[in-house]
């Protein structure tokens, strides 16, 4: 028996979305000096078992937390401006769950698709928060694509 969780969603399964691929960036390369003072926050956070999503609540940075069993909480500032990542992450980044996320570090993933014709961008940082033995419980997932365009200006 697998220990992989299906996190597939029909509300999140959009036809016209083509999955182009995603690539794991290196975090000290993206030069986002206000995300790099929150991630730091969120590293000290008294708690290691709450997600700390409410760390993330910045303007232009739609976040959400999604548990390892597939639940979302902690939609900011809305689910549809989460939309889009959701599914990204859902149906094609962890469509088996995040079990094979192994540790507490943060990735910053740049995520390629098209949508009705148009190609798209998201760069997300995935923030795995633990359970109170030590495992992966959930992670916090962060759209810093505004972030990023603004820093290449």
């Amino acid at each position: 028996m697998s220990d992989a969780v299906n996190f597939s969603d029909n509300k999140h399964n959009v036809a016209e979305l083509a999955f182009q691929g995603a690539t794991e960036m290196d975090l000290e390369q993206a030069s986002i000096p206000e995300m790099f003072d929150v991630l730091a926050t969120w590293h000290n956070r008294p708690d290691h078992r709450s997600s700390g999503a409410e760390l993330f609540r910045m303007p232009d940075c739609p976040i959400f937390s999604i548990t390892y069993e597939g639940k979302i909480e902690e939609y900011w500032p809305n689910e549809k401006e989460n939309d889009i990542i959701e599914t990204l992450i859902r149906e094609f980044l962890y469509r088996d769950g995040i079990c094979s996320l192994s540790d507490e570090r943060v990735r910053l993933i740049h995520m390629k698709y098209n949508l009705m014709a148009s190609e798209g961008d998201e760069y997300v940082l995935v923030c795995p928060y633990l359970t109170a033995a030590g495992n992966i419980s959930g992670i916090v997932v962060v759209c810093v694509t505004m972030m990023m365009i603004r820093q290449r200006g």
